[in-house]
C-alpha cells in the first residue's frame, strides 16, 4: 500500500445532464450509462483520458474527463443544444483525490460514512457531508489501493481543501498540488 496522499487534480472537463432524455443522450454519444442511481461507470483511477459518468438520480448525471482527454469538450451540451428532454447542468466543482495507507482513517475523522467497509463492486457514488460541506465521493480501487475522488461546490473548495490538507498532514501524509 502506498503512502497517504491528498491531491488536487489538474483541470478536467466536467458537466452535468438531467432530464428524461439524459440517459438516451449519453448512449447516443457512446458514453457509459450507469444502471442505477448513486453508481458510476467508465473511467477508473488509472485511466488518464477516460470519461467517468456518475448517475446521481433516476435522470441526473455528472460527467468528468481527465485532464489528458478531450472528448467531452466536443459534446458539451452547454455549447451544443442537447435536444428534447435533456438539460445541461453547470458543474464547476472543486475536485480532490485522497489515497494511500491511512485514507480511510482521514475520512473517519471528517465524515460519518464508513468508507473502509464499503463494498466497491457496485461502483457506489456517495453524497454526504464532509467537515460540514456537501460532497460527492467516488471510491475506486486501483488494484493496489483505494482512491477517493471528492467533489464539492467551488465556493467551499478552499475551505474543504485546507481542512483536509491539515488532517492529512496530521496523519503523516503528503499534500501534492494542494495549497496551504
Amino acid at each position: 500500500m502506498k503512502a497517504l496522499r491528498f491531491t488536487s487534480p489538474g483541470a478536467a472537463s466536467r458537466f452535468g445532464l438531467k432530464g428524461r432524455g439524459a440517459a438516451i443522450w449519453l448512449a447516443a454519444h457512446a458514453l457509459p450509462v450507469p444502471e442505477a442511481p448513486n453508481t458510476w461507470a467508465g473511467a477508473g483511477p488509472a485511466d488518464d483520458a477516460g470519461i467517468l459518468v456518475a448517475r446521481l438520480g433516476a435522470a441526473e448525471f455528472f460527467l468528468e474527463e481527465a485532464a489528458a482527454g478531450s472528448a467531452l469538450r466536443g459534446i458539451d451540451p452547454g455549447s451544443t443544444p442537447p435536444g428534447s428532454g435533456v438539460y445541461p447542468v453547470l458543474r464547476e466543482d472543486a475536485a480532490y483525490s485522497l489515497s494511500g495507507q491511512g485514507a480511510s482513517d482521514v475520512l473517519a475523522q471528517v465524515c460519518n460514512v464508513n468508507f473502509a467497509d464499503l463494498n466497491l463492486d457496485p461502483h457506489p457514488v456517495i453524497m454526504t457531508s464532509m467537515i460540514g460541506v456537501s460532497v460527492l465521493v467516488i471510491p475506486q480501487d486501483s488494484g493496489s489501493e483505494r482512491i477517493y475522488r471528492i467533489w464539492c461546490d467551488p465556493t467551499f473548495g478552499t475551505y474543504l481543501g485546507e481542512s483536509l490538507r491539515m488532517v492529512v498532514s496530521e496523519c503523516g501524509g503528503n499534500n501534492m498540488g494542494v495549497s496551504a
